[in-house]
């Protein structure tokens, strides 16, 4: 495995944790403005009653507040992965083993925003009918349309790709460090 060859997969990775956050970002910012019908009389915004009702527990806010941390730490990530194959100081070695650090903290990170995305989509809203779960009001096409559903849905996906992602980042750190480890041996 050639040294190019990794910082043009970092440049590659780190272009795409660019690219995916700030999309996941704006599906944020859109999902905001989604109105949730509960009973007839009554319409709200997403915003409105995860930040200022009654009916979504402060857990909830804190836990919707955690996954757009997470959305803008990822972001950072990217950010930091993308700029490290452009500073050309970095040597191979200690470059596979920043590429197995980078893996694993995206794998713990990534998990940590499955863990807010389960317990979020746990978390119940009390109208005066009824309680459900955020998750099933979101699926729900009584209570709003099919685009929070997939807004939904692609934070999930996204997620998903931070994981598998995290894993072939590790597995390239992993190859590169034998790799080196195999041209040490050689000479």
């Amino acid at each position: 495995m050639k040294y190019k060859k990794v910082l043009k997969f970092l440049k590659i990775i780190g272009s795409l944790y660019i690219i995916v956050p700030l999309t996941e970002i704006t599906c944020v910012i859109l999902l905001n403005f989604a109105p949730f019908i509960f009973d007839k009389w009554n319409t709200m915004l997403l915003s409105e009653f995860v930040y200022g009702s009654t009916i979504f527990p402060f857990s909830g806010t804190l836990l919707w507040l955690f996954v757009i941390i997470s959305m803008f730490c990822f972001l950072i990530l990217g950010i930091f992965i993308f700029r490290l194959p452009l500073k050309n100081n970095i040597e191979s070695k200690p470059l596979a083993k920043l590429l197995v650090v980078i893996g694993m903290v995206n794998l713990l990170a990534g998990f940590v925003k499955m863990d807010f995305l389960v317990l979020l989509g746990k978390t119940n809203i009390t109208t005066t009918y009824t309680t459900i779960s955020f998750q099933s009001a979101l699926y729900d096409p009584t209570i709003t349309a099919i685009i929070p559903a997939i807004f939904w849905i692609y934070f999930i996906s996204v997620n998903t790709f931070f994981l598998i992602s995290g894993l072939m980042v590790t597995a390239v750190g992993i190859k590169f460090t034998l790799f080196q480890e195999e041209a040490e041996k050689n000479n």
